[in-house]
Parts: structure tokens; C-alpha cells; sequence
């Protein structure tokens, strides 16, 4: 059960990291862009990118107990739980943040 925890913690933190810079991407992108017109993009995309990665957070744990049930190390399932779910994580939040540039856009152009 500790390596499931394990599991979580580690998707969690590598997903976080990931949306920090994924934000500090954005905010670079819209610098152009008025405040009223960002929030809403900023908005956008931090509860996509919240829900993705507690998503896949919840998917290390789900795959991460899959491989320990099929006779791998606790050890090789944590990492091989983690790397697949951290790299799915990276791909919904990459387009969790393209869906927020594409929000305040919409915004500064029709309102």
C-alpha cells in the first residue's frame, strides 16, 4: 500500500511541477493580452490542468497496484506507474494550457 501512496505523491509533484511551468509559459504567450482578457485563459486552464493531475494521480495508483497484482517489483511497478501516468499527465496538460491561450483569445476578440 505504501508504494500506491508512493505512487500518487510522485505523479502529483511531477504534474505540479509541470503546470507551474506550463503557467509561466502562458503567462510569457499572453503578454500582449489585457488583464480581463488572460484571467479568463488562466482560469481555463488551471482547473483543466487540476483536474488532469489529479487524474493522473489517481491513474498511478490504479496502474501502480494493475502491476504489483501481475507478479512485478513494487519498486519497477512504482516507476513504470509513474513515468507512463507522468507523461500522459504532461500531454492533457500541454493541451489543457492551448485550451486557455484559446479562451482568452476568443475573449480579447469578441468581447
Amino acid at each position: 500500500m505504501s508504494y500506491k501512496i508512493a505512487a500518487i505523491i510522485c505523479t502529483f509533484l511531477a504534474a505540479a511541477v509541470a503546470d507551474i511551468v506550463i503557467l509561466f509559459t502562458m503567462l510569457m504567450a499572453m503578454n500582449g493580452y489585457s488583464e480581463s482578457d488572460a484571467t479568463w485563459g488562466l482560469a481555463v486552464y488551471v482547473v483543466l490542468a487540476a483536474v488532469a493531475s489529479l487524474l493522473m494521480s489517481i491513474g498511478a495508483l490504479f496502474l501502480t497496484g494493475k502491476f504489483i497484482g501481475k507478479q512485478f517489483g513494487p519498486f519497477v511497478s512504482l516507476l513504470i506507474a509513474v513515468s507512463v501516468c507522468t507523461v500522459a499527465g504532461l500531454i492533457l496538460e500541454i493541451i489543457a494550457g492551448l485550451i486557455g491561450l484559446g479562451v482568452a483569445e476568443f475573449v480579447r476578440l469578441n468581447y
